[in-house]
């Protein structure tokens, strides 16, 4: 199982001229049935990106989005994922959107990201994108 970073979501949705073809094979694999997970930081981040970026932007239209990746877990945050993202932060020298999401993704014994972040690149996570 893999983590699934936000800029994936949004290239995908974007249909972005650069990265959106590479996040649309990450959607396809997960549409199919590979198992991968995200947060809830995840869809309120994405949701945030859209609608300011894009036009005709429908908060219906993103939950759809992400209720029809079937082989997609949507996880809760917790208090302990706040707390744990203020350690990763510093060991890592990260921003805290991107701890938090390291947080989860070692909470549930994840070792690869879906992700272009290359900040993901210092922490044990191996990056694919």
């Amino acid at each position: 199982m893999r983590y699934v970073d936000v800029n994936v979501f949004v290239y995908w949705l974007t249909s972005d001229p650069k990265f959106g073809g590479r996040a649309t094979e990450i959607i396809k694999r997960i549409e199919k049935g590979e198992k991968a997970l995200t947060s809830t930081l995840t869809v309120w981040l994405t949701h945030i990106v859209l609608k300011n970026a894009t036009e005709n932007y429908s908060e219906e239209n993103l939950l759809k989005s992400f209720k029809e990746l079937t082989g997609l877990k949507i996880v809760d945050l917790t208090f302990k994922d706040f707390e744990k993202a203020l350690t990763y932060s510093k060991e890592y020298n990260l921003d805290l959107e991107d701890s938090i999401h390291f947080a989860v993704a070692i909470r549930f014994g994840i070792r690869e990201i879906y992700s272009n972040d290359e900040d993901f690149d210092k922490t044990p996570l191996k990056r694919i994108f």
